[in-house]
């Protein structure tokens, strides 16, 4: 009787630890199940992404400049005024000759981003050349702004697989555009505008300049920050945009 006595307690004891296990087990998985989806990183991303794919209403404002420091200024205090932060597509030579305004963008709250270092087509240079172009950009922009950028767009948005190859061997993630304000070809301030409202979707990334050769994009910008947040979207950095979804290629 003892004997059976003693083998009862230890099946009802091992019967114990094995609901406690399983316990154990079903809590972890449904704690797993109920955690966020995970950010998404880099390596997520297209090699080259013209927008995000997300459903949050979320779109991304950017600026390209390569020369000049009339047109810069404005725009700046325009999206201060707006409590709008944007990404700064800069090449490495004009941060270098207007280090002031490349601080003043960086200090202002908006993302820094490459524009290489010669405006030329990247297609006709060697990889070693386009990895040389990146770097002494990313140098220059690290000298002015204080910021380490990752992201670039090519010169004249010019690219194919092979510079896209050589982008990502140096460290950095290419970005296109969605929209096409076509404020460099100074359609008009309107005009950019109703391009721009037209054509917006969660996830979009908007091109504009900040370059001196775009006279009224300092005239369009606010009428399209305005028509933005009438629809409902929020207005934020590339990288941030990145976070709210997959970047795709289109």
């Amino acid at each position: 009787m003892r004997f059976y006595f003693l083998s009862t307690r230890s099946l009802r004891r091992n019967l114990f630890l094995a609901v406690l296990l399983l316990f154990v087990a079903a809590t972890f998985y449904a704690v797993l199940l109920r955690q966020p989806a995970a950010v998404p990183t880099m390596t997520d991303h297209a090699p080259i992404v013209y927008k995000v794919k997300t459903n949050d209403k979320v779109v991304a404002l950017t600026f390209d400049i390569s020369w000049g420091e009339k047109v810069p200024p404005p725009v700046l205090g325009i999206l201060k005024h707006e409590n709008v932060k944007s990404t700064f597509f800069l090449s490495g030579p004009w941060a270098l000759k207007h280090p002031e305004i490349a601080k003043r963008i960086a200090a202002d709250g908006h993302e820094v981003a490459s524009h290489g270092w010669h405006h030329e087509n990247y297609t006709t240079l060697e990889n070693e050349v386009i990895k040389e172009e990146i770097r002494k950009a990313h140098e220059a922009l690290v000298e002015t702004t204080g910021q380490e950028p990752s992201l670039i767009r090519t010169p004249n948005g010019d690219w194919n697989e092979r510079v896209v190859k050589a982008i990502s061997a140096a460290g950095y993630q290419a970005i296109q555009w969605s929209i096409d304000s076509l404020d460099w070809k100074d359609i008009g301030p309107q005009a950019s505008a109703k391009r721009v409202l037209d054509r917006l979707e969660p996830g979009a990334i908007i091109l504009m300049h900040a370059s001196d050769s775009a006279e009224q994009t300092p005239l369009a910008l606010p009428q399209i920050i305005k028509g933005i947040k009438e629809k409902g979207h929020t207005l934020v950095t590339v990288s941030e945009l990145l976070q709210h979804g997959r970047g795709v290629a289109e």
